[in-house]
Parts: C-alpha cells; sequence; structure tokens
C-alpha cells in the first residue's frame, strides 16, 4: 500500500471540475462563507477557479446563481 499524499494541481484537474466538496475538514486558517459568512468549522466547498470557500453546497450554488443573473444582466444593458 502506498502512503504518499497528493494533491492535486489545477493542471491534473480535469476540465469541467468547477467546485471540490471537503468533508470533515477545516480550512487552513480562520474562513468564512464567500456568500453567507458563517466560520467554517466542519467541510465546505472550494470553487476551483476563484479560491472562493462556502459552508455547503447550497451556498455555492446560490452563489453561483447569482453571479450568472448579473452577468446576464450585465450583457443585456451592454446590448
Amino acid at each position: 500500500m502506498c502512503t504518499v499524499l497528493k494533491i492535486a494541481s489545477m493542471a491534473s484537474v480535469p476540465g469541467w471540475s468547477r467546485f471540490v466538496l471537503v468533508n470533515d475538514r477545516v480550512p487552513r486558517s480562520d474562513v468564512t462563507c464567500a456568500l453567507c459568512c458563517m466560520k467554517i468549522e466542519r467541510g465546505y466547498v472550494r470553487e476551483l477557479q476563484t479560491g472562493l470557500v462556502y459552508c455547503d453546497p447550497q451556498c455555492f450554488s446560490e452563489h453561483e446563481q447569482k453571479a450568472y443573473l448579473a452577468i446576464e444582466d450585465h450583457v443585456r444593458k451592454v446590448s
């Protein structure tokens, strides 16, 4: 059995991966959720492109939906 710890870099992550769900772990520093500002205490979701941390998948999906609507609204105003 191999006990070498491998850490994924962005180059080794498939292009379709957008987030990582981390169970029963706490980030290295005191971090709060990017959407609701709750302190991350046990498990979190990390967005790979931005590095933002969310307390649960629901906060992640809400933030993604708000970002999509903001971009859509901006495109309508420009065109």
